[in-house]
């Protein structure tokens, strides 16, 4: 391997780690939160898992201008930016004492700037400095970031459990504001430049080119909206059921480290998969991805209805293995998908969009799977739902059809 390949791979390590530390919290270590905060705040899961929700609808909104400001000024100030956002959200929770307080900085603060930091910005860094073999490249960055998250669950699990979940979120900000050099340092163009030299890389500002990007069109092309519904469905079921994971775990017998742990496990499950995805991308004719995609998506909706068919603790392990081989891969599929589609130059703005609209399911999803346990005091209606939307979802994709490769 040359010196310019291992440059290039260590920067995509490097936001693998950083999405694994910063979104992986938001996103999985979350579950860890949910009872004490309920607890604390003299509420109920519902209303936590409202907070969390309104915090994927920020999120969302932001992700557009998340990635307009990337495709125009490239990723180090709004990584940054980002990161410091986040911290200074997690530092105003530890000291929240009411809802209102909850949603001002988890929703708000902690959401905007996981956004902003943590994943966007990073994907289209990574699609940019990764000519030949993109697929794995995004492969192996969220693979990183899984196992990065994988390690950060039962570590959060036993810090709540130990000193609390307010001294918990006061040093997990102390540690994002700890990795801030990185971005610092080594996202500046120069650096970029030199770790892509010889791969003719994608502009990282789109003004740097002039050719008019087909993305201009997106929003009236179908295929960009059967992604999205599809996109839609898997990550607002992900969402609702990892942010309940660990209470469903618990519900039924688990110890709460362990529950931790095997939840850490789920995510390190997702690894192999993202990088068979990235190696079968690569390889694979890209008319025919979207008929895999649907078809994995689908297959885990399936996986996910033996819990309402037999609530349990081995169904509750079943959903587990659901989640952690088929949510591994749509991610880097889709922005596979997405770059033959669409092209690169406007990357940044079209993957903002398409998390923009999963906003509604992925801020509903959550509080739905709260409110329905806290009125039945079980999760087997909801789970249910969630399986026939994520079925419906994956066969959306049999409709997309790829021209051919750019």
């Amino acid at each position: 391997m040359s010196e310019g390949e291992r440059k290039r791979w260590a920067l995509v390590s490097a936001t693998g780690v950083l999405t694994g530390l910063g979104h992986g919290f938001g996103a999985f270590a979350v579950s860890a939160l949910l009872k004490p905060l309920a607890v604390d705040l003299e509420t109920g899961r519902g209303a936590v898992s409202m907070a969390i929700g309104l915090g994927r609808l920020v999120s969302g909104l932001s992700s557009p201008l998340v990635g307009r400001i990337t495709d125009l000024h490239g990723p180090r100030l709004i990584v940054i930016g980002g990161m410091m956002l986040s911290a200074f959200g997690l530092f105003v929770l530890a000291f929240v004492q009411t809802e209102l307080g909850l949603y001002a900085a988890w929703s708000l603060l902690f959401s905007a700037g996981t956004a902003a930091g943590f994943t966007v910005a990073l994907d289209k860094l990574v699609v940019a400095t990764a000519a030949r073999k993109r697929g794995m490249a995004l492969a192996v960055r969220f693979s990183i970031s899984a196992v990065v998250a994988t390690l950060i669950v039962p570590v959060v699990s036993l810090m709540v459990e130990s000193i609390g979940w307010r001294q918990t979120c006061l040093a997990w900000a102390v540690i994002l504001l700890l990795l801030i050099p990185i971005p610092a340092i080594w996202f500046r163009r120069e650096l970029i430049a030199e770790n892509v030299k010889g791969e003719r890389p994608a502009p990282l500002a789109s003004h740097a080119s002039t050719v008019p990007p087909k993305s201009q069109s997106f929003l009236r092309d179908t295929n960009f909206w059967l992604i999205a519904v599809a996109l839609c469905a898997q990550a607002s079921v992900t969402t609702g059921l990892t942010v309940h994971l660990l209470p469903l775990m618990t519900d039924h017998g688990l110890d709460p480290v362990f529950a931790g742990t095997l939840f850490g496990a789920m995510i390190l499950m997702t690894i192999p998969v993202r990088l068979l995805a990235g190696f079968v991308a690569d390889r694979m004719h890209p008319r025919l991805l979207p008929a895999l995609l649907g078809g994995l998506i689908a297959l885990e909706g399936l996986a996910i209805c033996s819990f309402p068919l037999a609530p349990g603790l081995p169904s509750v392990l079943v959903v587990v293995c659901a989640l952690g081989t088929a949510a591994g891969a749509p991610m880097v599929l889709v922005l596979v998908i997405c770059n033959e589609l669409f092209g690169q130059s406007s990357f940044g703005t079209i993957q903002g969009s398409l998390m923009m609209v999963q906003v509604p399911g992925t801020m509903l999803a959550p509080a739905l799977a709260g409110y329905v346990h806290d009125f039945t005091g079980s999760y087997a209606l909801v789970i249910a739902g969630f399986g026939i939307v994520l079925i419906a979802g994956g066969s959306t994709l049999g409709f997309v059809r790829i021209p051919g490769r750019r």
